[in-house]
């Protein structure tokens, strides 16, 4: 039997996982995130996490020898209904962004066999982690992967950059409660996001206070100029006002 990847007993804890060599404590911190790598994320930057949803495509399983079916939203008559027999499928990429800067990247295949978990994704709008904790349940939590570089060539490349030139990390989860599971595919852009924090985040031009800060000052600059010139109109104008008649 596999060793459980977090134990514990009346006198300690353990994270048992054979992390790739090179990786730091703070990535190490998120990649055992269960469910709450928003939470984690927004301690690590101190800023709100959004989700920014790419795309959703949501299926019914009628019966198991049959295909399954695009499930048209909003529907609660089947919405409802949802169970073993007839269990939701919902395949989703969202961005989580902080600062307007994309942090990670995640693909998700969530399987609903209750009606209260499909009311929470599908009418609510839940987000995974948020859906296991308005269910009241600690996720089972299995981590199937953890590498450095660009994710399987298997997955889905829609809003993944393949020119990218620094090192991604990613991992590949599963979080399960009865009623509700998903497994997680999870890109970091970059690995200097873990060890610059908020340096990195505000690396673009186009995002944080420094763009606003460099903002503020041309427009200080260009008054300043402005006041200079126009002064030097006034000097100029009063010497000549001032030239006697007679040497003109």
């Amino acid at each position: 039997m596999a060793t459980p990847f977090y134990t514990f007993n009346s006198s300690g804890t353990s994270i048992n996982y054979a992390w790739p060599e090179g990786l730091t404590g703070i990535e190490r911190i998120a990649l055992a995130s269960q469910g709450d790598l928003q939470r984690v994320l927004s301690a690590f930057f101190a800023r709100p996490i959004q989700i920014d949803p790419v795309y959703s495509h949501t299926q019914l399983a009628l019966s198991s020898d049959l295909p399954k079916v695009t499930l048209e939203l909003p529907n609660s008559k089947v919405i409802d209904s949802a169970s073993p027999e007839s269990p939701i499928t919902q395949t989703r990429k969202v961005f989580l962004q902080c600062a307007g800067k994309t942090v990670c990247t995640a693909t998700s295949t969530i399987r609903m066999t209750s009606p209260r978990a499909a009311n929470l994704v599908l009418v609510d709008k839940y987000p995974i982690g948020q859906t296991f904790r308005m269910l009241g349940q600690q996720p089972a939590f299995e981590l199937l992967g953890v590498e450095f570089g660009r994710p399987p060539k298997s997955t889905d490349k829609e809003g993944y950059d393949d020119d990218v030139e620094e090192e991604q990390l990613w991992r590949r989860y599963r979080l399960s409660v009865e009623g509700f599971e998903a497994e997680i595919l999870e890109v970091f852009p970059s690995r200097d996001m873990f060890s610059r924090g908020t340096d990195w985040l505000y690396d673009s031009p186009d995002s944080g206070p420094g763009s606003a800060i460099c903002a503020v000052s041309h427009m200080w600059i260009m008054f300043i100029l402005f006041v200079v010139l126009f002064m030097a109109l006034i000097a100029i104008s009063l010497a000549f006002t001032s030239i006697p008649a007679d040497f003109v």
